[in-house]
Parts: structure tokens; sequence; C-alpha cells
């Protein structure tokens, strides 16, 4: 059986990365969004501060609506989760020839995880304002770098430009 990737093989990665790639904007913006209602809605500390459980439970009583919007916002997460960790995935596995996008893929994955651990120190710190402000930053951050990598992610997979090797 041959190495070689066929068209066919290349024209399925392509739109799955390409599906990764975008995701991870749709999706990290969605949850910024979320997370601006939990900061102006007060939520922030709607599962107290028993990360990562929610008052103390993994399934949480669903009846006050605090709980309900920081639960949506931890739970979103994982979406986000999903679709950064899988671009990273195919990039690393597939597209090892794009430095710029396995790099940014793989940096993306990193301030994710970062960026779980600045919301837990979010709310273990009962919402302290510099690291609330933190995790607000690295959230930009985050969505800047899935926007750059689907920029790039579409060039490439188009070919409508060579991405540095």
């Amino acid at each position: 059986m041959s190495t070689l990737m066929t068209h066919n093989d290349r024209t399925r990665n392509d739109a799955l990365l390409r599906v990764f790639a975008y995701g991870s904007v749709v999706s990290t913006y969605i949850l910024i969004v979320i997370g601006g209602y939990v900061t102006t809605s007060n939520s922030g500390l709607g599962c107290g501060d028993s990360w990562p459980l929610c008052k103390g439970a993994v399934f949480p009583s669903l009846n006050n609506p605090e709980v309900v919007i920081e639960l949506t916002h931890r739970l979103f997460n994982s979406v986000v989760g999903v679709f950064i960790l899988g671009m990273a995935i195919v990039a690393w596995t597939r597209y090892r020839e794009a430095d710029n996008i396995v790099t940014l893929s793989t940096t993306s994955l990193v301030a994710l995880i970062a960026q779980v651990l600045l919301g837990m120190v979010t709310v273990t710190t009962s919402l302290n304002p510099v690291v609330s402000d933190a995790h607000l930053a690295l959230a930009s951050a985050i969505l800047a770098m899935v926007v750059a990598n689907a920029v790039m992610v579409r060039t490439f997979t188009l070919g409508l430009a060579e991405v540095r090797q």
C-alpha cells in the first residue's frame, strides 16, 4: 500500500481541517459571548468555588438561573476544546509540512488549557478582578489565534498561497 496521499484523501483531510478551524473560530466567539453574559448577569460564582464541580456536585440542581448560566459557560468550553484539539491533531498528523498551521494549532491548544486553568483560578479567587481581566484577555488572544489559523488553513487547503514550510 502506498504511503502517498491520494487526491481524494487530501481533499477529505483539507475539508476536515477547515471544519475544525472554522468550528474553532465560531465556538470560541460564542464562548466569549457566553462569558460576557456570565459576567454581566453576575453568574460567575453561580456554581460556587468548587471547581470543577458545580455546587459541590457533578450534576447540580438547575433551579437557579446563575447555576445554569455558569454551567453553560463551563460546558460549552468542551465544544471549543473538541474543535481546537481536533484542529491540532489533524495539523500534527496530516499537515506537518505546514509549519505555521501546526505551530498555531498547537499554541491555540496550549492557550486553551491555560485558559481553563485561569477560569478555575477566577472562580476559586472569588472573581478577583485582575484574574478575571486576564481570563478575558487570554480569551481574546485565543480568538485571534484561531482566526489567524483559520485564514491560513483556508489559504493553504484551497491552494491560494503557500504556507511557510
